[in-house]
């Protein structure tokens, strides 16, 4: 451990530094829609990245194709994602990662970032701008130290995480094909536990074509699209007793127009999530099903896209060995190690899903995360980047073993 102590000693020296780039950071509006913002984002952070004399490439993302509130399909521009990447021959190479985005239009009123005592509190400072600063720190450490020779490592910080990572997906999958060990900086839990399985989670569009009609003419000619998306949303809510797990939350509905014609048009969308992937694809025949029944009335039509799916991040024997020498570290550092399975989702699923071993929480300590309450507990900052150094100075002597994957595809 005494060899380890100058370059630990040093991250806590930085705390003042990582405060100050939070709060710059943050004060940069990178909602997912806001192309400008998370433009301004991607160049401030290829400019902090440079320090550590590597790889930087920004990588254009395909359009997103979704379903408007008229029931077209339209596409959106989406940002540019960051990759970064150093000694990518060493023999074990580990992904560092995590998204710039945040859920704050510039419309939202919480844009403020304000410092209160030991939290700091303001859009995106937890999830994840806090993260990205450990990430980048625990960086900074490992490249002045003499452990850096011994393994490389890709950075992916993407700009579409919070609406399912459309356009960044494929690049998880095949970073994930490169390396061996994964850790994304979201944030922990606010007590400071870390996240062991996730659920998985799925967001599908629902379109429902009717026939319009006079409300007093012809009322008994029309076709409501509005009834038969209620039916539908009425019959979703009696899940099947073998679906133990499953919560569909609907989270969007629009239709109709003035009060004297029956809607020929209703839009809906829902998001389902399950602790396991026999339970999405089962739930998922439940919602073909119920489409079925619902259209077997005369003049109705629905149709279903899937916009996002993320199968679940389960806690399997790779990925607690991980857990068993990150504690070690926690440990380590003289810090509390707990673990707690969550209902939300992140990039580690998609990691997961590829079988690369994961821990996707070692960021910041904040909570409130997604409203305008949400704080970064600001001694968390060096606190995490010191145990994911740590972790990284492990790996490089050998003292934690990682196993080099044997399908790990280098030219990929």
């Amino acid at each position: 451990m005494n060899q380890y102590l100058p370059y630990l000693e040093w991250i806590s020296n930085q705390q003042e530094i990582m405060t100050e780039s939070v709060k710059r950071w943050a004060a940069i509006n990178s909602w997912s829609d806001n192309i400008n913002g998370l433009q301004q984002m991607a160049s401030t952070l290829s400019k902090e990245f440079e320090c550590l004399e590597s790889e930087i490439k920004l990588h254009p993302l395909p359009l997103q194709k979704i379903i408007n509130a008229q029931g077209q399909f339209v596409t959106r521009p989406l940002g540019k994602a960051i990759s970064i990447k150093k000694r990518p021959n060493a023999k074990i190479q580990i992904l560092l990662a995590g998204h710039m985005d945040t859920v704050y239009p510039p419309t939202d009123p919480f844009q403020n970032v304000i410092q209160k005592g030991e939290n700091l509190h303001g859009p995106g400072v937890a999830d994840m701008k806090g993260g990205l600063v450990i990430l980048l720190t625990t960086l900074q450490a490992l490249e002045r130290s003499p452990f850096a020779s011994s393994i490389g490592w890709e950075v992916i910080i993407n700009p579409d995480e919070e609406i399912g990572s459309p356009g960044s997906y494929s690049l998880y999958q095949e970073a994930a094909k490169r390396n061996d060990v994964g850790l994304i900086f979201e944030p922990s839990f606010s007590d400071g536990a870390f996240v062991s399985a996730r659920k998985g989670s799925a967001n599908y569009s629902i379109v429902v074509k009717g026939k319009s009609a006079h409300a007093g003419r012809d009322f008994h000619q029309g076709r409501s699209a509005i009834y038969a998306i209620s039916h539908f949303i009425h019959m979703l809510e009696k899940l099947p007793k073998d679906l133990p797990t499953t919560t569909i939350n609907v989270g969007y509905i629009q239709g109709g127009s003035v009060p004297n014609i029956v809607p020929d048009l209703s839009v809906c969308r829902l998001n389902v999530r399950s602790n396991t992937a026999n339970e999405m694809i089962k739930t998922r025949q439940y919602i073909d099903e119920l489409i079925l029944d619902c259209e077997r009335r005369e003049g109705i039509q629905f149709t279903l896209i899937e916009d996002s799916n993320r199968l679940p991040k389960p806690f399997d024997a790779k990925t607690e060995f991980l857990f068993n020498a990150y504690q070690k570290c926690v440990e380590d550092t003289d810090n509390r190690f707990e673990l707690r399975e969550s209902g939300g989702v992140c990039d580690g699923n998609i990691l997961s899903a590829e079988g690369l071993p994961t821990i996707d929480s070692v960021g910041a300590i904040g909570g409130n995360i997604h409203t305008e309450n949400e704080y970064l507990f600001l001694p968390s900052l060096s606190e995490r980047a010191r145990i994911a150094a740590l972790f990284l100075f492990k790996c490089s002597t050998g003292e934690i073993a990682i196993a080099e994957r044997s399908n790990k595809n280098a030219s990929s």
